[in-house]
């Protein structure tokens, strides 16, 4: 491989040369001096690539860069047809991946994830995702990462090593030329240096990347695994690697092209030479396992929703809110601005509350604390509040609704600042800090309105106890009670009671973060 030695030295001996041509006085005279002296040292060189005087590409050249053709034409065929990288990425990987870890990392992609979903717990697949997710990454320690990264980065240079168009470049120099046909010794001429400029600025920009690496062996074990042939011999491409290091070091190249493009400033910038490809693959599967999860546990608590909500209220169909909706908030969502957090449970909350609430709760509720007779006064006020709070709440809901109507001063200001967000960053913000108000009204609503049936629902209990006692202590009057109902106060009282129970785990499933 290269001479670093060589490559200081030479690239010292011309940074004090441009250094030198920038502080003369004349520009133009010293750019002749130092033309001069660069066209001197690369007719010492032993590569006899170019003449200065006559500005002309030599046949040795071409002949040079046709061996180079002829030795890596073969490894075109590992790359047909194969334009995506992630293709290679995957072929590295797999490479390089133990069958235990391509194992591993099979079990951890949708698919397998949502198959077990069927079958076990969804807090019992977390800890298991969890856990394989931790054997497979283990495997990825930084020398491994390095070694993944590396394999891949060689594969994509040799691609481009291989695919590059010496033919383009070649033709220029015989155009009897015949593309992949090595058994023809061509008849190469010299040519105006110009012509072959960009060709060999590509050219070196792959080149120079490449005798950044000094082991192949990863690579060539993968070629060879993928077509069970070697496209060059692995002594070949060494011998190969240790000419291109040479002419890189002599910088034979550089002065050429400085000479024929009149820039001694000109140098030779590598392609990007190290890919990162691991991290990112390890962070895929563990996005995709956690965006599994997370699609597993919104489904079932859809799935737990629409169950609750059909055993409330006979039906998922339910519309009670006017503007605090799904609709309004589906055009904050398709902007990205934010949406209408709780316009779902709210919407549950108003019907439960014209449904059930001042229906079924009210006429127990009116036996019970109207027409009961208490032991006390103070033991029936928990109830009594709780139940008067629960009347109010629907009130409350219409409010909030009534707030965000079409022509009210919060609707009419979010609209303007919609007709602005599009190119007023301002704009955004206000909006989602409005949304937040909003939603942190609902809540707040919602969160009260739980309490409070929440409470009713555990005095209601206590009432049932009571009710089941032989010398009741709370109701005196239980016995004239169910004389004056038409119906059976104990199975009425526990089908409320339920109702009411699943209404508040139905609320607490959209409440999770919430204080209830």
């Amino acid at each position: 491989m290269a001479d670093s030695k060589d490559k200081g030295k030479n690239g010292g001996f011309f940074q004090r040369l441009l250094d030198n041509f920038f502080k003369n006085s004349d520009p133009e005279q010293e750019k002749r001096r130092v033309m001069k002296i660069i066209a001197k040292e690369l007719s010492k060189t032993k590569y006899k690539f170019y003449k200065h005087g006559t500005d002309e590409v030599l046949p040795a050249f071409a002949k040079t860069f046709f061996t180079i053709y002829k030795t890596v034409s073969p490894g075109r065929i590992y790359f047909q047809a194969n334009t995506n990288p992630k293709i290679y990425q995957r072929m590295v990987l797999n490479f390089m991946m133990t069958e235990k870890h391509l194992d591993l990392v099979d079990q951890l992609s949708e698919e397998s994830i949502l198959s077990e979903a069927k079958s076990m717990p969804l807090n019992q697949l977390k800890i298991q995702v969890k856990e394989k997710s931790e054997t497979l990454f283990t495997y990825f320690d930084a020398t491994m990462i390095n070694r993944i990264d590396t394999l891949y980065s060689q594969l994509m240079l040799f691609k481009a090593f291989c695919e590059y168009d010496y033919f383009f470049m070649l033709k220029k120099f015989d155009s009897s030329l015949q593309e992949g046909n090595f058994s023809i010794t061509p008849q190469f001429e010299a040519i105006t240096g110009r012509y072959i400029v960009d060709d060999l600025k590509d050219f070196l920009s792959i080149a120079y990347s490449l005798t950044e690496y000094d082991n192949w062996n990863d690579l060539f074990a993968l070629l060879k695994k993928l077509k069970d042939i070697e496209p060059v011999a692995k002594g070949t491409w060494n011998r190969l690697m240790n000419r291109v290091q040479d002419m890189q070091s002599s910088r034979v190249f550089e002065m050429m092209l400085q000479l024929i493009q009149q820039n001694p400033a000109y140098f030779t910038k590598p392609a990007k030479s190290q890919e990162h490809i691991t991290e990112k693959y390890i962070d895929s599967i563990r996005q995709e396992a956690e965006k599994t999860l997370s699609r597993i546990q919104i489904e079932q608590k859809s799935s737990k929703i629409d169950s609750l909500v059909n055993s409330i209220f006979g039906t998922t169909s339910i519309a009670r809110m006017k503007y605090y909706t799904e609709e309004q908030s589906g055009i904050f969502e398709r902007r990205n601005i934010g949406s209408l957090s709780f316009q779902q449970p709210m919407n549950y909350m108003k019907a439960f509350q014209l449904d059930y609430v001042k229906k079924d709760v009210r006429e127990l509720a009116d036996l019970i604390l109207v027409r009961g007779k208490w032991s006390t006064t103070t033991l029936s006020t928990p109830m009594s509040e709780a139940y008067h709070q629960m009347l109010e709440l629907s009130n409350k809901i219409v409010e909030f609704d009534e707030t965000l109507a079409e022509s009210g001063a919060i609707s009419n200001k979010l609209k303007a600042l919609l007709a602005r967000c599009d190119r007023d960053k301002e704009a955004v913000n206000i909006i989602r800090t409005l949304l937040k108000d909003i939603n942190s009204s609902a809540r707040d609503i919602l969160v009260a309105g739980t309490q409070d049936i929440i409470s009713f629902a555990r005095n209601l209990k206590l009432v049932l106890e009571d009710y089941a006692k032989p010398h009741p202590e709370l109701v005196i009057n239980w016995k004239e009670l169910e004389h004056y109902a038409d119906y059976n106060i104990k199975e009425t009282a526990v089908a409320v009671y339920k109702k009411l129970h699943l209404f508040v785990t139905l609320m607490q499933g959209f409440l999770a973060n919430s204080e209830i």
